[in-house]
């Protein structure tokens, strides 16, 4: 994205995310399994704030539109793999190119459990990985690994 209007980033900040409720941007083309996520998501204290895509062209137009308008991005970016127009290993390209969009974490969120899938997330630079649960409960333990890790340990860019 070279001499895109987005290259020029403000300054980064920190922001301490303990006691304060998140903004996801869940990308998601399966409306099951967005629904499933943001359910699982809701036993969470601070409940987290959701912005839902269909699809990795809807996400970017989304992310440009905060930019331009000089709004805060989403402190999160779960996505899956497999979705129409742009799928999640067009999105992350496009994400970590940006030097706008690059600071915000990337989780790919994902049915695959393909070696070659979970590799080729973390060459694009995704910040994690997560094989998504067939039953509800097992996405209540994934979100509240995520949310102990990315709610009270981490340190997130703002």
């Amino acid at each position: 994205m070279k001499g895109s209007a987005l290259s020029s980033s403000p300054p980064m900040t920190v922001r301490q995310t303990a006691h304060l409720p998140l903004h996801i941007l869940l990308v998601e083309d399966n409306q099951d399994d967005a629904f499933l996520t943001q359910e699982a998501f809701l036993t969470l204290e601070p409940t987290p704030q959701f912005t839902v895509c269909a699809d990795g062209v809807e996400a970017m137009e989304y992310l440009h539109g905060r930019v331009q308008a000089g709004q805060s991005l989403p402190d999160i970016i779960l996505m899956d793999l497999n979705m129409p127009r742009m799928d999640g290993f067009g999105l992350l390209e496009h994400l970590k190119h940006d030097p706008a969009l690059r600071p915000v974490p990337v989780l790919v969120f994902s049915t695959s459990n393909s070696r070659s899938d979970i590799r080729r997330s973390y060459e694009n630079y995704a910040n994690s990985y997560i094989c998504k649960p067939r039953l509800f409960s097992e996405y209540e333990t994934v979100v509240q690994a995520v949310r102990s890790f990315w709610m009270q340990t981490a340190s997130l860019p703002t």
